[in-house]
């Protein structure tokens, strides 16, 4: 009988295929062979809790943006009443008047543009929670991917060695085999049954955690990963890109310029908004109506500058703040770019490894059926076996992961559809 580790390896066979796809633009949709597919993302970031707490918390900035356009100031109405003893007598007198803090023209305009920046730092807020959950939707994807590969391996593993173990039961009942080889035969499928109750559990805990955190997405019941494909673009490209779409970026540069405008804004607020007034009075028992207008303007001290110091020096740690943020980022997407690299460059070393221990168990194989090597001989070579397919297969899941990972940040793969529609002023 002929075992051979096709059979037992499909999915590192997969590996040998050989794909071709059409280079990646830079705003092109993605070939993302072994993702789930794109309507089913969209709609589990949707449902996902920390993107719709984002989304609604619009909102609150959309109030307050209309609160800035209309100013802090209300009419107030002003009243008293006196009573009035002269030697004549005791005369009631009363007065009633309205009034108005006015905001300066200078200062409503610069009201607006913080609330409308507000907005947009809300929006783009939410879209880092859309990518905080596209990164969070990899990392569980991969991660069942990962054990439910190795399952279908250790699977295919035992099955083959309880068929090798049925063999060597028939050549031992036969008087064609020693009982040592049937020993072994035992003990290799025994081996192998605990590995896969092992991986068994972890595939069925990375399923449900999937499930359970995004269930708008069906997990199928076997991976099926693409075969791994060098980045299109050098550092320098994605580095210039991420700075220009990643979502952290995106936020700090937004706080900066929010800063900027809050700084201005309280330079305004050296000069004092005035009060005007109109009063009606009377006095005498209303022998006498007065009428009136008043206004008020504070006298700006030492609490206004330190106030308007204090927003300048917030505008310097904002501005401060993005310079670190596109420097980290940065940083990440040169560690990311090194690590989809070697992804790649380690799953074709793997899985030349994995081709050539499948040949020599193969070869081994037939050995023990000619009698030229002993069953011992042939478990060890199956066991290289396995685990180089095995390693080929985390290999070649690491190097997808890795250049997905980098798609996501580059702002290429599994974007927020509403941040696409509008409109965003970088």
């Amino acid at each position: 009988m002929n075992i051979r580790l096709t059979a037992l390896c499909p999915p590192v066979a997969a590996l040998m295929l050989a794909a071709t796809s059409p280079c990646l633009a830079a705003d092109a949709p993605p070939v993302t062979p072994g993702l789930p597919p794109l309507p089913a993302v969209e709609r589990a970031l949707t449902e996902y809790p920390p993107v719709r707490a984002a989304r609604q918390a619009i909102g609150i900035d959309e109030a307050g943006a209309r609160r800035l356009r209309v100013g802090p100031y209300e009419y107030a109405i002003r009243g008293g009443y006196q009573s009035h003893n002269i030697p004549n007598g005791r005369f009631p007198e009363w007065d009633i008047g309205v009034e108005r803090s006015i905001r300066l023209p200078g200062k409503a305009v610069a009201d607006r543009a913080i609330g409308e920046q507000n907005i947009e730092l809300a929006r783009r807020t939410a879209y880092s929670a859309w990518c905080d959950g596209a990164r969070h939707v990899l990392k569980l994807w991969f991660g069942w991917a990962r054990e439910n590969m190795q399952l279908a391996l250790w699977e295919q593993q035992v099955a083959s060695l309880r068929e090798q173990q049925s063999v060597v039961a028939r050549r031992a009942k036969a008087g064609d085999a020693p009982r040592v080889e049937m020993n072994l035969a035992e003990a290799a499928v025994a081996q192998a049954e605990s590995v896969l109750e092992g991986y068994r559990g972890r595939e069925d805990g990375t399923r449900a955690a999937l499930v359970r955190t995004f269930p708008a997405i069906t997990v199928p019941p076997r991976a099926a990963p693409g075969e791994p494909r060098p980045l299109e673009h050098d550092l320098d490209w994605f580095v210039e890109r991420v700075r220009g779409h990643n979502d952290e970026v995106r936020v700090a540069r937004a706080a900066a310029l929010r800063g900027r405008l809050l700084s201005t804004r309280a330079a305004t607020e050296r000069l004092p908004d005035p009060t005007i007034g109109v009063r009606l009075s009377t006095d005498r028992s209303q022998q006498d109506s007065i009428a009136g207008f008043y206004f008020v303007v504070p006298l700006p001290g030492a609490a206004r500058q330190a106030m308007s110091d204090g927003a300048v020096a917030g505008a310097a740690v904002a501005a401060s703040h993005e310079a670190a943020v596109v420097q980290r980022v940065s940083a990440e997407v040169a560690v990311m770019v090194g690590q989809a690299n070697g992804a790649y460059a380690s799953w074709t070393r793997a899985r030349a490894a994995a081709e050539g221990m499948k040949r020599n168990a193969e070869s081994m194989h037939r050995s023990w059926q000619l009698r030229e090597a002993s069953l011992g001989d042939v478990l060890v070579a199956r066991r290289l076996a396995i685990e180089s397919a095995l390693a080929a297969t985390l290999a070649q899941l690491e190097a997808e992961e890795a250049r997905y990972r980098l798609l996501i940040e580059a702002h290429i793969l599994w974007n927020d559809p509403e941040e696409e529609r509008e409109p965003h002023d970088d």
